[in-house]
């Protein structure tokens, strides 16, 4: 039954008209970056499918190849599906599946090619996009069909095969706002706090819930109004987003077509927040195109985004200076050689 569901909204997401938006505006500025290239960190791609998530070098540039792949356990009573990636504070991977019993598998630091994973667990479903991992361990999911939620699980939760891995959330809290089918919608601020990206009808917003297993359910601050820049389009606009310790900033990737766009938020933003920073316009090929994923170095900054065509298109990584702003180029780009990132979803960055 989940896989027939998504095979309606993966019509209806995937068949969005495309917009390119053509104009002689001011002339782009200079993206620099802070620092020098990202060296020893790996961007990690989740795709949708049952093929391998995919690692590259941070400083890539053209065509390439990954640097490192981490493929489908074949676990039994397990589907594996990529969504969303994302690292724990010692370097375990987590990759989240999507359909039927929305599987959370855990690598342990440097897993590659067949790696077996350390622990397996599920603790909602089906329709998981995103997960996040805060510094006391607790895990969030979020998913949801008819509305969405967020599951929480205790730190180093591992199911058994008999039950399909099944792990009893120790919290649950039920988002306001519909069923989104996008990766990258969950992320980790400070304090445990969790940040989720919340799609609605009009103004869609980021809401932020103290973390752990003692949370209340309302959002001790939320940010949404027509000064953010987050409900510059209409239904289904997708946002994807960050928190990046290194900066202490919020990065929100909005789709709206031909305005496609990345807002930096401060931290502690809340309310109609604006922006301290909005890289957007022709220059920075974000026009026309959705970002499913957005990371950030945490060795110097640099902004990571998955620009494509459409949520199942061809696309590629821009990176952006840490203080890139307006109309500006990246700071340089790549794609996969054998994929084109065709299917890709989520993406990661770490050093390990």
């Amino acid at each position: 039954m989940a896989v027939s569901r998504w095979l309606r909204i993966a019509a209806a997401v995937g068949g969005v008209l495309v917009l390119t938006w053509v104009s002689a505006g001011p002339a782009p500025a200079l993206s620099r970056p802070a620092g020098s290239a990202a060296s020893g960190e790996l961007v990690y791609v989740a795709s949708v499918g049952s093929g391998p998530v995919t690692a590259y070098a941070a400083s890539s540039s053209g065509s390439v190849t990954p640097a490192r792949t981490v493929d489908n356990p074949n676990t039994a009573g397990t589907v594996w599906d990529p969504w969303g990636v994302t690292f724990d504070a010692t370097g375990h991977l987590f990759v989240q599946s999507f359909l039927s019993n929305a599987t959370t598998f855990v690598f342990p630091p440097g897993a590659h090619g067949g790696t077996p994973p350390s622990r397996i667990f599920e603790v909602q479903a089906p329709d998981n996009s995103s997960i996040a991992v805060d510094a006391q361990g607790f895990e969030y999911v979020l998913g949801g069909e008819s509305g969405s939620s967020l599951a929480v699980a205790p730190p180093g939760a591992s199911g058994i095969p008999g039950n399909s891995y099944f792990v009893p959330p120790v919290r649950t809290i039920t988002l306001d706002g519909s069923f989104n089918p996008w990766p990258g919608l969950l992320s980790v601020g400070s304090k445990n706090e969790v940040l989720a990206a919340v799609g609605r009808f009009q103004r869609n917003a980021i809401e932020v819930f103290a973390g752990g297993a003692g949370g209340g359910a309302s959002p001790v601050r939320v940010i949404s109004g027509p000064h953010t820049g987050l409900d510059s389009c209409s239904a289904p606009c997708k946002v994807s987003i960050t928190f990046s310790p290194f900066t202490g900033r919020i990065y929100a990737a909005v789709s709206t077509g031909a305005t496609t766009h990345i807002s930096v938020f401060a931290g502690n933003a809340s309310g109609d927040a604006r922006p301290v920073r909005t890289i957007e316009g022709p220059a920075t090929g974000l026009a026309g195109m959705v970002v499913t994923g957005i990371a950030d170095s945490q060795f110097n900054g640099t902004i990571y985004a998955m620009v494509k065509t459409s949520q199942f298109g061809t696309g590629r990584i821009n990176a952006y200076g840490r203080s890139a702003d307006g109309n500006v180029a990246p700071l340089r780009s790549f794609t996969d050689r054998g994929s084109g990132f065709a299917n890709a979803a989520g993406i990661a960055i770490t050093k390990w």
